[in-house]
């Protein structure tokens, strides 16, 4: 064993000693210090450091060293994940499914299709858009003006703008877009916005509007559609504005661009990519490219997504949403919209529903918070008139028509509808196919004598009764309580209507389902009118403006009066609403406007639906509360980013 070196003090005698021994003690340390002036130890001398020191000190000197490194380590740490943050960076692809195909990439001709408005957005630019806060922001507009009557707007352009293919755009395009939308042959649906509206070119930069009668306070919202160029698009004939390839591969001033377009052997799209615009004039996107894979219906969108083929889909229906339960790699994002689903009454083409009794019971008869937790699967929210929630003008103390199906029975009978069995009803089917036999037999013996033609006779089918469990209905006179309830082939309005003929039947209404292809709804039902109740979704925009729904002037299509309601006093309070002063004066209208409505009864409000968009985890920056169509999902695509880089952002 090593001798351990003792450095104790010797044991002196007296007082000389004891200073004899300091001195001594301090020409020592001065030998010391003389070889080696630093105060600190060399590394030379620290490598006997572990001769000198016990086990014990040896331990304790490893768990210093140890616990110092680590610190350090710790604190360096922090200091970078404090200081230098994840910051979006440009780069990577975005995949998104949609349900459908494009048609006409065009934003006068896009209304119509999801598919095209959603890729329009992109790819055009307007005097205006939507920001992620459903403001109005200039786009391509540098400012404006709004003469003091508001019946002109004076817009000036933003300095060197281009189009895609590198040519200047200027007023000339502005005013070329416009005559395009008003011309009746280029069938574009913002034909009845800007009926009547005057358009003047002032310089290369400067446009002016003017509207032609009163004020329209929802002007600006009108201009937010996209401007097309008058180089490309003037020498089309508008008549074949939608036969053109420009519809597929167009040349817009967007912040995205065309690139490519996939098809299959059969000439159906796949796929269509776009990638960012360098030279637009708004903030430039994170994402480098987008690419849109087209489904024929949701299951498949779903799956796709499932698969990872997808990133996001473009709508999730309430129903599917149990299907990607178990991605966890997915995140769905609810908005309310500026939409509420009703049911439209059309007097014209049924004489029962002028009586507002029968009006009046058939509000009673529902059950609406049924229908938004068995339809909507409770993403909703009731309503009881036009004007939404958090939108000038709504009314938390309008009248509410409650769920109260004994006095919906009371004012039937009231209204002389009396009830009849199963078995009664049957017979009077019976009675009046027998009265319908014995006519048909008069008509043909009275043709029998007129001089006969070679034409075949083709006798048709009789009509069999309905087999229904209904248990009773209703009878006036000889007519029965009978209504043909109409919708769009879509899951929630299909299940809100089997649910309305079920509460309907319950007071004795013998109920019809119509149910329309959503290609067909618009030509086939709504622009004839050709319905007597209808269940549809009305989008009112981010202004509340009721005047295209419920005005007189907007019973024919193209308008949307879908109740066709005729009523001076609502005419008179919308157009008083539409020139009034100030919000204050406009709200009291729009408040009277509602309480008429629910005095007159020409439609049942029901819901204001959610709309779910579902987007991979891995999609940063999407921060959207609300929108107006779906479209504006993509009001803040510009900050949406995949990859990231640390950059220092604290302060030393």
């Amino acid at each position: 064993m090593k001798k351990r070196i003792n450095f104790s003090l010797p044991k002196l005698k007296n007082k000389n000693e004891k200073e004899s021994f300091r001195q001594q003690n301090d020409l020592d340390k001065k030998l010391v210090y003389s070889l080696n002036p630093k105060k600190i130890p060399s590394l030379k001398q620290l490598k006997h450091l572990p001769k000198v020191l016990s086990f014990k000190e040896k331990r304790l000197t490893i768990i210093l060293i140890f616990l110092i490194v680590a610190s350090l380590i710790f604190i360096a740490g922090w200091f970078y994940s404090q200081n230098f943050l994840p910051t979006p960076t440009v780069g990577g692809e975005y995949v998104e499914g949609l349900i459908g195909a494009p048609q006409y990439i065009n934003p006068l001709l896009s209304q119509t299709n999801d598919v095209d408005s959603d890729i329009s957005r992109l790819i055009f630019s307007g005097l205006l858009r939507y920001d992620k806060n459903l403001e109005l922001v200039a786009d391509l507009a540098e400012k404006w003006e709004i003469s003091t009557d508001q019946k002109t707007y004076t817009f000036v352009l933003k300095p060197d703008l281009t189009w895609h293919d590198g040519q200047s755009l200027t007023a000339d395009d502005i005013v070329f877009t416009v005559k395009s939308i008003q011309d009746p042959d280029f069938k574009s649906p913002l034909l009845v916005s800007l009926r009547g509206v005057g358009v003047e070119k002032i310089d290369d930069r400067t446009i002016k509007f003017t509207l032609a009668d009163e004020p329209y306070p929802a002007f600006l919202e009108v201009l937010t559609f996209g401007i097309l160029p008058e180089h490309i698009w003037g020498d089309i004939p508008a008549i074949n504005a939608n036969l053109t390839e420009y519809n597929l591969k167009p040349i817009g001033s967007g912040p995205w661009q065309f690139k490519s377009i996939a098809k299959d052997k059969l000439g159906n799209i796949r796929s269509y990519t776009i990638v960012h615009n360098p030279n637009y004039s708004g903030p430039a996107p994170y994402l480098e490219k987008i690419t849109f894979k087209f489904y024929p219906d949701f299951e498949t969108g779903v799956q796709a997504l499932k698969n990872h083929s997808a990133e996001g889909i473009s709508f999730l229906p309430k129903e599917l949403k149990k299907n990607i339960a178990s991605q966890k790699n997915l995140k769905s994002y609810s908005f309310y919209l500026p939409q509420y689903t009703a049911i439209f009454f059309n007097q014209k083409e049924n004489e029962v529903l002028k009586d507002k009794k029968v009006r009046e019971a058939l509000a009673l008869a529902i059950d609406k918070p049924k229908i938004l937790s068995e339809a909507l699967q409770l993403e909703g929210e009731i309503i009881d008139g036009p004007i939404l929630p958090g939108s000038l003008g709504h009314n938390p103390e309008l009248q509410k028509i409650n769920f109260d199906p004994n006095k919906a029975d009371l004012l039937l009978s009231e209204a002389g509808w009396n009830q009849i069995t199963a078995e009664e009803y049957q017979s009077f089917l019976e009675e009046q196919k027998q009265k319908e036999e014995e006519e048909q037999k008069e008509n043909e013996e009275a043709t029998s004598k007129q001089p006969t033609t070679t034409e075949e006779i083709i006798d048709q089918p009789a009509e069999t009764p309905d087999e229904t469990s209904q248990s009773f209905y209703r009878k006036k006179d000889d007519t029965i309580l009978e209504i043909t309830l109409t919708t769009v082939d879509q899951p929630e309005n299909r299940k809100a209507t089997e649910l309305i003929q079920e509460f309907w039947q319950n007071i004795g209404v013998k109920v019809n389902l119509e149910i329309i292809e959503s290609s067909k709804i618009s030509r086939q039902i709504i622009k004839p009118r050709a319905y007597e109740a209808l269940l549809f979704g009305i989008i009112v925009g981010s202004d509340p403006d009721p005047y295209p729904f419920w005005h007189s002037s907007q019973v024919q299509d193209p308008g949307l009066n879908l109740s066709l309601l005729a009523n001076r006093k609502v005419d008179k309070l919308l157009e008083d609403a539409r020139k009034a002063a100030n919000d204050e004066e406009r709200q009291a209208k729009y408040k009277e406007f509602q309480d008429t409505l629910v005095e007159e009864l020409p439609a049942i409000f029901l819901h204001n639906p959610t709309y779910t968009y579902v987007v991979d985890q891995k999609i940063k920056g999407v921060d959207i509360d609300r929108i107006i169509i779906p479209a504006d999902r993509f009001n803040n695509l510009s900050d949406w980013y995949i990859k990231t880089k640390r950059k220092f952002k604290g302060n030393l």
